[in-house]
């Protein structure tokens, strides 16, 4: 693995200040500019001050708002598809590597060199300065670990700060565009598990990660597409663990609906729409994100 080998997709989504900030930290691990493509969702807005600032770099402008699964998706195809790149490296516009990140997955170049590596990520901590490590038993689960430079295969990763290999994607393809937003990612983990590649996280935390999605807790329109996906990934896999997580997470979250949650009625009525969804089979955007309240993809 080297340096030059790498393309970057950073997929983003009215806000340019955090994009010029996650571009800057992304050429300071040594990565080209022309190696670099930016997915725009916001086709209102044509980055042009981005575009004067980073002349180098590819922007691409989507005709509508294809959120984070089919932002990578697209840029996993510029990288290795179109560019014949060997690892497409993946972030949100809020999330950016620290100094040193690179370097700190080159160290594992020739262990990576070996087996059917598909995926490495860096991972982030939690509030105690711990590592997360993802694991899948029907849904996901974490682990916590002290921070270290080791390469521990997993079974999960999410897509921000993680290194997806050319061979993987020419085998599997991309990402499910369709399911637009949420479990896209466990979808290809477990994809890629079944065609045999390794998931590595190197516990380090060296990515920094604003979650600006996240700021003000999960709107009404997230949770119909969390509540669609995981049934539908249950339903695609006929998996019965799966499924059975599935009923236990969405009686917890009704409960805390109910008990806790703004917009009773209308997170519901989603939840509901998102069973029907999934059992019949309708995928894609259906609810428009708002971003006013949740600007994240």
């Amino acid at each position: 693995m080297k340096k030059e080998t790498i393309g970057v997709v950073v997929v983003t989504f009215k806000r340019p200040d955090q994009l010029v900030r996650t571009l800057e930290a992304i050429l300071g691990q040594g990565i080209l500019s022309k190696h670099i493509w930016v997915i725009n969702n916001d086709k209102e807005e044509k980055l042009e001050s981005v575009a004067s600032q980073f002349p180098k770099i590819n922007i691409s402008h989507s005709e509508e708002n294809i959120a984070s699964a089919g932002g990578f998706a697209s840029g996993m195809t510029k990288v290795v598809l179109q560019n014949e790149l060997e690892w497409a490296w993946l972030f949100n516009d809020d999330s950016r590597p620290i100094k040193g990140s690179l370097d700190s997955i080159l160290i594992h170049s020739d262990k990576l060199s070996n087996g059917k590596p598909g995926m490495v990520k860096l991972a982030n901590l939690n509030s105690k300065g711990e590592a997360i490590l993802q694991y899948w038993k029907g849904r996901r689960f974490p682990k916590y670990v002290p921070v270290s430079q080791s390469l521990i295969e997993t079974d999960l990763i999410t897509f921000d700060g993680c290194l997806v290999s050319a061979e993987m994607i020419r085998d599997l393809g991309t990402c499910d565009p369709s399911y637009f937003m949420g479990t896209y990612e466990f979808d290809y983990c477990l994809r890629a598990k079944d065609r045999g590649y390794q998931i590595y996280t190197i516990p380090n935390g060296m990515i920094e990660d604003e979650k600006s999605g996240s700021i003000g807790g999960t709107p009404p329109w997230r949770q119909y597409y969390n509540t669609r996906n995981h049934l539908h990934l249950g339903i695609q896999r006929r998996d019965l663990g799966i499924i059975w997580a599935w009923i236990i997470r969405e009686v917890k979250f009704t409960y805390s609906i109910l008990r806790f949650q703004d917009q009773k009625i209308e997170r519901l009525r989603l939840k509901f729409l998102a069973f029907v969804h999934a059992s019949v089979g309708i995928r894609g955007k259906v609810i428009e994100p708002i971003h006013s309240k949740d600007p994240k993809n």
